[in-house]
């Protein structure tokens, strides 16, 4: 359990980077239009007259069904072959498209050859294109057209039905990226819905399926009005169905946002507008994988990456990089819905402005509009009296792959003024301004503080200040592991007595994050089934003192910062000690693998193996010649320098392979080959030492 918790906390980490790679469309229902209120709308799918009332209750009951609306990810898309059967891999197991289709072998091959002359000739003899051909092979299941139709052979694994009806292996995946078995337990099966829907697919499609979807719920359960808890992405369909439909407000009770995509992020912004910091290779070699992977491995892999010159390097990740926006991310009209509204109008002129683009133009403005009216929307539906609440997390930047990261106070995905709906707060790491006060701009009472106690938010420039709930710390891709979240979004959805931010104590306006995941559901299991009478008395005192630790800290709602993961270590400490629970590997020694990336990096900048011995026989050169002078002499006068030469630092051209001195030719190939072929057996030992420290975790 711990290492597929891990396997999932990397992959939610890496998903801002894949995002980079792969933001894609696939097929959601490619022969429905985008056109319309309602009159040609899904109807071979969802006829109501099909549906009949299936709940005890028959909609007497006081327990409003709820309807969940997944992030990025969230739903199984498969794909499928020519006949329309899942294709299975070698296991047997449904091949699933996200982010994209992963053929291995086939991969290998197409990029083995390239690779071996590239590294033979430490030139690009077609490994960019190469790269740039595979990453369309794997993104491309998820094409979009010119009409912002999906193209790709797939299938989304949809549930018209009610949680009570999945199956076990459908309700393990609903709870796996929606951990609310809580609200299952407490509003019944029957109650609870999840809107399935591809990720990538027809954004103002999938909103025209939400609304029958919710005319669906009602018609079984016999209630006239549904909650809808949009998380993340499915922030966007909200957006889209309050726009889109005036009169939804009919058939809404409450509205629950967790970490919502509201106003889009600017990672896809910086994604569209090619200002991404792994094309700088400096940063590239130092600093961006070790914002998302362990440093050890992250390191491992820069090494790796030296045994190509980095010009070779650079074309190939901007090549990569060119494809992918080609080919997934210019036609996906749900990725132009995570577009924020301040960058829409330049970027659909500079991707969306030709004749071939007219109709998919005419679906993204329609979103840009519904994301322009969102706030506006959402107040019509308060005046309405559909409750509006919202739950977002703070003072963490976003990953490093757009270049404005590290300006935006977020949840690593989604930016604060995002997902709070305007809420004014310092960078991630920093504190308002000293003098500042509240704003108030949304908020009219004197007697409400909507400062964060460490006066990084104020939550009074946010659109909902009363009723958004904030928790510091939190990373946006582990929301779900909160569970505290967790708690309140199902209090937020079973209980009217929770009105505001004010009215329970037990969840104040701002908390603290944690991430409890592999505490509740590995650690504690584990600890309640050994038998203390087997341990000596010191063992058995410090594991009952553990698990005690970990019920109290569990059974508040207010957050303590590092709690959790004091608790979390204490506990696993006892269970290492008494041989439950394997200590973790290290592998190969973290330090020693940084060390090595780093004198490369400090030596060589980012430059490969093969291009190192010049670098070094000119600072030698450089060295040599500096010591015929006396230091404790005078500088002597400069030379008169012509008005065409650079003269400061900004003006100096870089040094590259076209204007570093000639001094390479003087040292044998001998020695080249040499510090290549270290370099390769170095990395080639640290790669098995990787594989096989991976395998023995497995």
């Amino acid at each position: 359990m711990k290492r597929e918790i891990r396997a999932k906390s990397f992959m939610k980490k890496c998903l801002a980077v894949l995002l980079a790679l792969v933001m894609t469309s696939s097929v959601l229902l490619t022969t429905v239009s985008a056109a319309g209120y309602g009159e040609n709308i899904l109807r071979t799918l969802f006829n109501l007259n099909d549906y009949e009332l299936k709940t005890d209750c028959g909609g007497e009951c006081d327990v409003v069904p709820t309807i969940i609306i997944p992030g990025i990810s969230q739903s199984n898309v498969w794909l499928l072959d020519e006949n329309g059967d899942y294709v299975l891999d070698a296991d047997g197991n449904k091949i699933n498209c996200f982010p994209g289709v992963f053929d291995v072998e086939s991969l290998l091959s197409d990029l083995a050859a390239p690779l071996a002359r590239s590294l033979a000739t430490q030139r690009d003899m077609g490994l960019s294109d190469a790269v740039a051909d595979a990453a369309e092979k794997v993104f491309s299941v998820n094409a979009t057209d010119n009409n912002g139709k999906p193209m790709g052979n797939v299938e989304v694994e949809k549930y018209y039905h009610s949680i009570a009806e999945c199956t076990e292996e459908e309700k393990e995946f609903i709870l796996r990226v929606t951990p609310v078995s809580e609200l299952f337990e407490r509003a019944g099966e029957d109650h609870v819905y999840f809107f399935a829907y591809n990720s990538f697919g027809n954004i103002m499609d999938e909103v025209d399926e939400l609304y029958e979807f919710i005319q669906m719920v009602k018609a079984e359960t016999g209630h006239d009005k549904v909650n809808i808890v949009p998380i993340s992405m499915g922030a966007t369909l909200a957006n889209g169905i309050i726009d889109r439909y005036p009169t939804i407000y009919k058939d809404l009770n409450k509205v629950i946002f967790i970490v919502p995509a509201l106003n889009g992020s600017t990672i896809i912004s910086d994604i569209l507008k090619k200002e991404l910091t792994f094309l700088d290779m400096n940063y590239l070699y130092n600093g961006f994988l070790e914002e998302i992977m362990s440093e050890s491995d992250a390191r491992l892999i820069e090494l790796a990456l030296r045994m190509l010159p980095d010009e070779v390097v650079q074309a190939v990740v901007e090549k990569a990089v060119d494809r992918i926006l080609e080919v997934a991310i210019q036609n996906s009209t749900s990725m132009w819905a995570l577009c924020p509204k301040e960058e829409y109008p330049a970027l659909a002129k500079q991707y969306l402005s030709s004749g071939a683009k007219i109709e998919l133009r005419r679906q993204t403005d329609l979103y840009y509009k519904a994301q322009c009216n969102s706030v506006a929307n959402l107040y019509k539906l308060r005046d309405k009296g559909v409750k509006i609440f919202d739950i977002v997390d703070y003072n963490l930047p976003l990953y490093n792959v757009g270049n404005s990261w590290n300006t935006e106070n977020g949840d690593g995905i989604i930016p604060l003024r995002s997902t709070s709906m305007g809420a004014f707060s310092a960078n991630a790491g920093e504190t308002l301004p000293k003098g500042y006060k509240q704003q108030n701009i949304n908020c009219s009472d004197p007697t409400h503080n909507h400062i964060s106690p460490e006066r990084i938010v104020d939550a009074s420039v946010g659109a909902f200040p009363d009723t958004t709930f904030y928790f510091k710390g939190q990373n946006h891709a582990t929301t779900g592991w909160d569970d505290i979240i967790m708690s309140l979004a199902t209090d937020l959805v079973m209980l009217d007595t929770i009105e505001n931010v004010y009215s329970d104590p037990n969840y104040p306006q701002f908390n603290i994050g944690r991430e409890t995941a592999e505490l509740r559901n590995e650690l504690l299991p584990l600890a309640r089934e050994i038998d203390p009478s087997t341990l000596s008395a010191e063992d058995a005192a410090e594991l009952e003192a553990a698990i005690a630790a970990a019920d109290d800290m569990l059974s508040r709602t207010v957050g303590v910062e590092g709690e959790a993961e004091a608790v979390t270590a204490d506990l696993r400490s006892i269970l290492e000690k008494i041989g439950v629970v394997e200590p973790v590997s290290e592998g190969i020694p973290s330090d020693i693998v940084r060390r090595i990336s780093l004198w490369f990096f400090d030596i060589a900048g980012s430059n490969g193996y093969s291009e190192i011995p010049g670098i070094v026989f000119e600072d030698i050169l450089n060295s040599l010649g500096g010591q015929e002078n006396d230091p404790t002499e005078p500088e002597p006068e400069p030379e008169f320098v012509p008005e065409t030469e650079p003269t400061t630092e900004e003006e100096k051209e870089p040094v590259t392979d076209s204007n570093i001195p000639n001094t390479d030719t003087t040292i044998p190939a001998v020695v080249i080959i040499a510090v290549t072929a270290i370099a390769v057996v170095g990395i080639t030992v640290t790669v098995v030492c990787v594989v096989k420290r991976k395998r023995e975790e497995a």
